[in-house]
Formats: C-alpha cells, sequence, structure tokens
C-alpha cells in the first residue's frame, strides 16, 4: 500500500514525459508535471521551469518537491539527469526516490563520443567513428560513404545528417559532432528498467518500423519483438556503466547481423508506453523502496 501517492514527472511535454504521466494517471496516481513552457497536460499540478543549465534549476525543483511532497520523481528531459544525479542525496532526503544513474554513467551515456570509446574499450560493438577535429580526408577514409554525423551531446535522434560525397561535406560545421559509419540494417530500441544492485528487472526490444526522417533517428512506429542478441548486448552494458532505472538503448544491426550499439538514453525512451512493463518495474521497484523505509 502507497500512502504518499505524488509522482513528479519533468519534461511532460516530450514522448517520454507524455508516456509516463499516461501511464501513472492511468493507474490513479496523482501527477505533478514540469516543463520548460507553458503546455496542456492532464497534470494534477504543472509547474513551468528553467532548463537544466540555468543555475536557479536545482533550487526550483527541490521547492516543488518540498511543496507538492512527491514520494517519486521519474526524470525524463536528457539534459536534466546529470544535474538531478547530482541532486539524488538531497532529493531522496526529503522523502522522494529517485532511480537514476550515477553522474559518472549519466555523464557517458550523454556524451556519445565518450560512450563510443569506453564501450569499444570494454569490448562493445558500435560503429566505426572520428571527433570534430578530425580531417576530412581522414573521417571518409575510415568511416567511407555514406556516413553520417550526429551531435556530441543532446538527444540521440536530433540533427543526424547523412554524407554520400565530399560535396555533402563541404562548408559543414563539424562543432560538437561525432562522425560516425552508416550502418544500414535494422534499429531496435531497448527498453529495460534496472534496479538498484544492477538487476535487469525488466526489457522490452521494440523494432524502429518508421523513422521521422528517412531511416534513422526517432521513430514515428514501432512494433515489439524477441532480440535475445539486442537484450545481451544492453545487459552487458548496463553492466560496465552500473545504470540504475529506466534506461533505453538505441542498437542496430550489422549486414552480417551483428548487434551495434548507437547510444544510451539514461532515463525512460520515448517508445516507453509500449513497452509498459519498464514502468511496471518502475512501480514495483518504487513500492518495495517505500516498504524497505518503513521498516528501517
Amino acid at each position: 500500500m502507497i500512502h504518499n501517492r505524488n509522482i513528479l514527472i519533468t519534461g511532460v511535454g516530450g514522448p517520454a514525459g507524455r508516456s509516463a504521466v499516461t501511464y501513472f494517471k492511468a493507474k490513479a496516481f496523482p501527477v505533478t508535471g514540469t516543463e520548460v513552457r507553458r503546455i496542456k497536460s492532464p497534470v494534477d499540478s504543472f509547474y513551468v521551469i528553467p532548463p537544466a543549465e540555468d543555475i536557479s534549476f536545482p533550487e526550483i525543483l527541490m521547492d516543488i518537491i518540498r511543496r507538492e511532497r512527491p514520494s517519486l520523481l521519474i526524470p525524463t528531459l536528457t539534459e536534466e539527469l546529470p544535474v538531478i544525479s547530482q541532486m539524488k542525496r538531497d532529493i531522496e532526503g526529503e522523502g522522494c526516490t529517485v532511480f537514476i544513474s550515477s553522474p559518472v554513467a549519466v555523464d557517458i551515456a550523454n556524451d556519445k563520443l565518450k560512450t563510443f570509446m569506453i564501450m569499444a574499450g570494454h569490448g562493445i560493438t558500435v560503429p566505426n567513428f572520428c571527433d570534430e577535429f578530425t580531417p576530412d580526408e581522414i573521417i571518409v577514409s575510415k568511416l567511407g560513404f555514406p556516413l553520417l554525423s550526429r551531435p556530441r551531446f543532446g538527444r540521440a535522434g536530433r540533427d543526424i545528417t547523412i554524407y554520400r560525397t565530399y560535396e555533402d561535406m563541404l562548408d559543414k560545421n563539424k562543432e560538437g559532432m561525432v562522425f560516425q559509419e552508416y550502418i544500414s540494417g535494422t534499429e531496435f530500441d531497448l527498453n529495460m528498467f534496472i534496479d538498484r544492485g544492477g538487476g535487469i528487472i525488466s526489457s522490452v526490444v521494440l523494432e524502429k518500423t518508421v523513422f521521422r526522417n528517412g531511416d534513422m533517428g526517432n521513430a514515428i512506429s514501432v512494433e515489439r519483438v524477441e532480440r535475445n542478441d539486442a537484450v545481451k548486448l544492453g545487459i552487458k552494458v548496463a553492466g560496465i556503466l552500473n545504470l540504475e532505472g529506466p534506461v533505453a538503448m538505441d542498437i542496430r544491426l550489422k549486414n552480417d547481423y551483428t548487434p551495434v550499439l548507437l547510444g544510451i538514453n539514461a532515463s525512460p525512451g520515448r517508445n516507453v508506453l509500449f513497452a509498459w512493463e519498464i514502468l511496471d518495474g518502475l512501480l514495483d521497484a518504487w513500492k518495495r523502496s517505500l516498504l524497505s523505509s518503513v521498516y528501517r
């Protein structure tokens, strides 16, 4: 029995935030939502808060927690994760549970170049890649055409550019970009809930069937599939970084069907409502944490 049922969800205007609100409202939980702009949302109370890079963000978030007294915080915006991870002790000191990875793990997950470098060092298959300081001729020599670039920081599916010729690369701004080989196989969205201590409570693989732009980035249509190879890869990655809470990973198949890690999101994925077991796992872990606090 959960006596304090209030839940605080950030980024309720985004896909992951909307999904979390829909899930918990369907179970009759009162939900407080935040967003950086005023929007319409079915939450019970709503706050406009500054972006995470604003110096006032931590104080304002803590003020909301003290005012609304939620017993669970679900951050869904990539930009907020490093700050909230650093705030975890203070947040839980107010009686509000948050399942989130360590600041080190969040930093790696949010940085695609670090993700590739560290995962490759642990034997995880990642795309061949180059950083923004690599000359064009070396990028092309290493990656071949077509190749693609994406921001080193930020949400995984945004601002992907595909280059098919040298001319495509002329006068392109390379600052803050990671270049990687183009992998043409099927792409999957692996959703997991990882309990404290590293236990994999649930995992669901979604195949991306229709993309918003071409055949890369964010999907607008997904299907649930069974892919043990993707799950095994995700378990290895989670173990390397000691991930915690709801996470999502983009995984794509090479021509020889080798699964390749494209990126990590250390919070609920945008398609998590199609993988409701992840939110079931979060709910169950929250209940267990409340029970353990009662019997301490």
